[in-house]
Order: structure tokens, then sequence, then C-alpha cells
């Protein structure tokens, strides 16, 4: 059995943590009351419409509708295609239940993401740490995301799935994936950059050892032998540019993603204005939802700034980088949603998983973060902004 682990055990976190999950919304929905007038993801089931909230509106319209875009006004087009695509070809197969089908795969999704968390980690580290790393995950505080109606699941199976071939230098299936990853989000587009520094890394590359001319040597090397694996490697940012391409021969606006954000009140101002802006805004005035949000956001983006230089020590600059620029990126607008895109973080979670194994550490993860899971659960399925 110990041969399967890296099948049977995700598959164990992902049915323990969904059962907590999906009881946990039953719950809270029974504790607290909700505001009527919300949207109904699906009238007919009152279970899917708890997990199809916010931003799960404007996959079902692309997926049922298709796109549009009025400009200065809050449009689809900042959504990517990938997904909602999933939705409507197995919405098809469902009755045309594209809220089923999000659903289903948002949870398929969710569980192929453990699956590649435990082998990447696995190979980074250790096996117990892997084990460790998908249970983190599974009960991070904002993971009922990966079981609702939103790209977390899908973007995070890609993209851990094209590193992961990657690191075993398998460069087409790596290319391919990671293709589909900025296809599903505009920040997949990054995974060029990784899989990238993963080639450079097979050819000996090492950014402290830049200066010496066998280096350059050995690269120049790795270059003429393997260069068609350069090419597979540039196929990753396809994913972005057809969609950049659709929305130009659509709307002659082929950035038309990027400006609509203006729309939802981002503002690129820069992430250290954003940070100062949001601890400006908490200490203005008593607490409320706004203010609370703020908080439990900036303190998701500050502790994963911070655990990027312990990446980098444990994983590699790579990684780190990589998980600066999720981090920064977003941040250079708004910290508004951050406590959820740190889910697709993976590297944070490897590097959980390896500190993990001092039981202290591992008692305080665990605790905090299903405490605060059951919390934000109950805020979510009641219609109150998490993320």
């Amino acid at each position: 059995m110990k041969k399967y682990r890296w099948l049977y055990y995700p598959l164990l976190i992902f049915t323990i943590s969904r059962l907590f999950i999906f009881g946990a919304g039953i719950v809270g929905d029974l504790m607290m009351p909700t505001e009527e007038g919300h949207w109904v993801a699906d009238p007919n089931s009152p279970f899917l419409s708890q997990w199809a909230k916010w931003d799960s509106q404007y996959y079902f319209d692309i997926a049922t509708n298709g796109y549009w875009f009025r400009p200065e006004q809050q449009s689809n087009v900042a959504f990517f295609p990938l997904y909602p695509m999933m939705m409507r070809i197995l919405g098809q197969f469902l009755d045309n239940n594209v809220i089923l089908s999000g659903f289903l795969v948002s949870n398929a999704a969710f569980f192929g993401a453990l699956v590649f968390l435990y082998l990447l980690t696995e190979l980074e580290v250790d096996s117990a740490a892997a084990g460790r790393a998908i249970l983190y995950l599974a009960v991070f505080p904002t993971s009922f995301f990966f079981s609702s109606v939103y790209t977390e699941s899908l973007f995070l199976m890609l993209s851990l799935a094209s590193m992961y071939f990657a690191r075993r230098r398998l460069w087409i299936p790596a290319a391919l994936l990671g293709m589909l990853c900025a296809s599903t989000r505009n920040i997949g587009v990054l995974m060029w950059a990784l899989v990238m520094w993963e080639w450079l890394r097979a050819q000996g590359w090492n950014l402290w050892k830049f200066y010496k001319k066998e280096m350059w040597a050995s690269l120049w090397g790795g270059i003429r032998q393997h260069w068609g694996d350069v090419l597979i490697i540039a196929i990753i940012p396809l994913g972005l540019f057809a969609y950049i391409f659709f929305l130009k021969q659509n709307f002659d606006r082929p950035l038309a993603f990027i400006e609509t954000q203006a729309a939802w009140g981002r503002e690129n101002i820069g992430p250290v204005a954003v940070i100062q802006k949001n601890i400006n805004f908490i200490l203005a005035g008593e607490l409320n939802k706004g203010r609370i949000t703020s908080i439990w956001n900036l303190t998701a983006l500050l502790g994963f700034l911070a655990l990027t230089p312990f990446i980098w020590w444990k994983l590699g600059e790579g990684y780190a980088i990589y998980v600066l620029i999720q981090m920064l990126v977003p941040s250079a607008s708004a910290t508004g949603s951050v406590i959820r895109y740190v889910l697709t973080s993976f590297p944070a979670f490897i590097l959980l998983g390896d500190w993990g194994r001092h039981d202290w550490v591992d008692r305080t993860i665990l605790t905090l973060f299903i405490i605060f899971l059951g919390v934000f659960i109950t805020i979510f399925v009641n219609w109150i902004f998490v993320a």
C-alpha cells in the first residue's frame, strides 16, 4: 500500500476535508440568516447554490451566454476561458446544468491538485512532508473555494502538474499543462518562467555563479543540444495570447481583461502604496465588515511574503520568485481577494509541510487553519464577502 500512498492519501484527505467543509456549510447556513435578494445559482439545489456565489455568477454567465464587454463597467471578459469552457462542455452531459458541472470540475481538479502536490513535495522534501502539505492545503481557511464554482482548484492542479513534469524533465506535458494554466488565469503565464527556470537548472544554471565562464559554456551547450525543449516550453504563453487574440477579434480590445479591472475599484498604484492604503484604512475608524476583510487579506499578503526567503532557502529561487510575483501582481492594485489568491502559491504549502515535522508547528497550523476555515465557510455561505 505504501507504493500507492501518493493516490490513497490524497483521496483520504480530499474526502475528510470535503465532508467537513460541506457539513460546516450546512450548519453555517442554518446558524445565520441570509439577506434576501441574492442570486440563486440553482433553484433546485440549495446545496449547489451554497457553493456558487460572487464570482461564480460570471463563470455561469460565460458558460451559458458567452463573453461580453462594456467599457468602464464590470464585464465578464475579466475571467479567463478554460474553466467556464469546461463547465459548458461537461454541462451538455448533465442536462445543461452548468452549476453542477462547475462544482464537479472544481472538486475533481482539487483532488488532482492534492495528488500532484503530494508528488511534488515528495520529490522536493519527503513523503512525510508531502502528507502534511496536502493536509494544510485542504484545511486552509479559504480552501472551500476549491469546491466552489471558482477557478482556484483547476489553476492549482494545472500549475502543480506542469511543475511536477518539469522537475521530472518531461518538457512536453509540462508545457502543455502550463499553456492550459495560462488560459485559466492571467497570472498563469508565470508558469513559462518557472518551467524555463527549471530547464535552465537542468543545464547547470546557477544564479549565484552567473559570472563563471564554465556555467555559460554549459548553458550554451545545453541550448545547442536541447533547443527543441526551449521551443516546446515557449508554447506556454499561447494560453494567454489565444485569449488576447479572441478579445481583439470580438471586441477590438485585446487587453479588455485588464481594462475592466478598474470597474472593480482596482487602481495600479503598486504594492507598497496599496499596503499603506490598507493600513491607513484599518486604523481610520471602528471595526466593520470592510476593515475586518482588509485585516485578513493584509495578514495573508504579509504572511506569504514573509515566507518567500524561507522558500528560497529550502526550495530554490525559482519557487520563491514565483510566490513573490503571485503576491505582488494582484496586490499592486488591491488586496481584496489575497486570502483566496494565496491558495495557489503551492511552494508555501510545501515549505509548511516541511516545517510541520515539529509537533508544535503542526498542531498550531492545524488548529488555526481549522478554526478560521469554519468561520469563513459560515461567512461565505451566507453571502458575506470573504475574498
